[in-house]
């Protein structure tokens, strides 16, 4: 019997499958207030990672103790010094809000929306502690005479310190596709001052995802970077076919083995494609039927937006790959271009999580369904017309 409802959005509670192994060290680490180890999760897009944050969250949110707040850099309405430090700020203190632990009669986004004027005679009649309702008043001084924007973010970043300190509670911040932060002027900079803040915070706990490995690795995995062993990193990945399994029974009841073993083969085992796949199993038809009618109807929406963002040159390896050259010598013969010139253009494909590498010097596509849709959208074509340019397609 199902017991969860499919979404196309990222999921919690009833709906939230497996990943139980990476969910309880989040929960153990987070809700100990005498903690302060925060963790990177990274994976590829489509895995889940946002679903596994606003899971955590939502179990932290039953703990008195624990102020937790969920910021998404995609959400933000521009990628900017201003509005970067205008969203830590209003999210920290909107989280404390809710909590109850701080009584402004007006909620902080409204307060946004306010006259300095107004904002400092609610302040001075408010029933909150001297410290924080200054670090308030700052926080609109900066927004209102757009002082030093570095200090507005360093004071927004800090200011969940300071109500931990002064509500005695422990501040988490969860940063969803953080390593945006670097599309900000002076992004890179920005990072190495939030880890050498992050460094004095004893109240404060960091969570960050990113999908990018390239950005991430800027900021957070590589050795180099400012949050390198600062964090505790997590790999999301696809599902395994036994999670695959528990994860259809949960939203469909039952499902024959030849169908899970074809909704595996075609999703990897991506969270988000068991969602749109297995919800039209559901109630329209058999597996293949479903994925035709997916490929035909949205395969444009999901993959081509993708595909033409590529060159010439690497569109022309992923329909290579599609057709079955694996190693860098076939597929550089199928193009005929020297073996040098092709392996200049995988790595970029490999950080983008177009393709991946085997370990014995082969390569495939990352994401079957994307085969899947090159194959049926070009098939019987000798070229792929791509924003006036075109692409060698070998037809199968």
């Amino acid at each position: 019997m199902a017991t969860a409802e499919f979404s196309l959005t990222p999921v919690s509670g009833k709906s939230f499958i497996g990943r139980e192994t990476v969910l309880k060290e989040l929960m153990n680490e987070l809700s100990n207030i005498k903690s302060h180890i925060g963790f990177c999760l990274y994976g590829k897009r489509r895995m889940g990672k946002t679903s596994i944050l606003l899971e955590t969250k939502s179990g932290l949110d039953k703990q008195k103790d624990i102020v937790i707040s969920y910021i998404s850099f995609y959400d933000m309405p521009e990628l900017s010094q201003g509005t970067v430090a205008e969203t830590l700020v209003s999210g920290i203190i909107e989280a404390y809000q809710q909590k109850g632990l701080l009584p402004l009669e007006i909620s902080i986004k409204e307060l946004f929306k306010a006259p300095l004027g107004v904002i400092l005679n609610l302040l001075k009649n408010a029933k909150i502690e001297a410290k924080i309702a200054e670090q308030i008043k700052l926080t609109f001084e900066y927004k209102d005479e757009r002082k030093d924007l570095h200090e507005y973010i360093r004071h927004a970043f800090g200011i969940g310190e300071t109500l931990a300190e002064a509500t005695n509670t422990k501040c988490v911040i969860i940063l969803d596709e953080f390593p945006e932060i670097i599309k900000v002027e002076n992004g890179l900079q920005l990072v190495k001052m939030l880890r050498a803040q992050y460094e004095q915070q004893r109240r404060t706990a960091l969570v960050i995802s990113g999908s990018i490995r390239k950005t991430l690795d800027a900021v957070a995995l590589s050795d180099s970077s400012p949050f390198y062993k600062q964090l505790v990193p997590k790999h999301i990945v696809s599902f395994t076919k036994v999670e695959v399994a528990e994860f259809l029974r949960a939203y469909i009841g039952r499902i024959s083995k030849e169908e899970l073993g074809r909704l595996y083969e075609l999703t990897g085992g991506s969270p988000f494609y068991l969602q749109f796949i297995g919800r039209a199993t559901k109630y329209e038809g058999t597996v293949n039927e479903v994925v035709d009618k997916f490929i035909s109807q949205e395969g444009d929406l999901f993959f081509k937006e993708d595909f033409d963002k590529l060159s010439s040159k690497e569109r022309s390896i992923v329909i290579a790959l599609c057709e079955g050259k694996r190693s860098l010598t076939d597929i550089a013969h199928e193009l005929d271009e020297p073996a040098t010139t092709v392996g200049s253009y995988l790595p970029s494909l490999i950080e983008t999580d177009v393709l991946q590498k085997e370990s014995r010097g082969t390569y495939y596509l990352a994401d079957n369904l994307l085969a899947y849709w090159l194959k049926k959208r070009f098939k019987g074509q000798r070229t792929v017309p791509q924003n006036n340019q075109t692409a060698t397609f070998l037809a199968s």
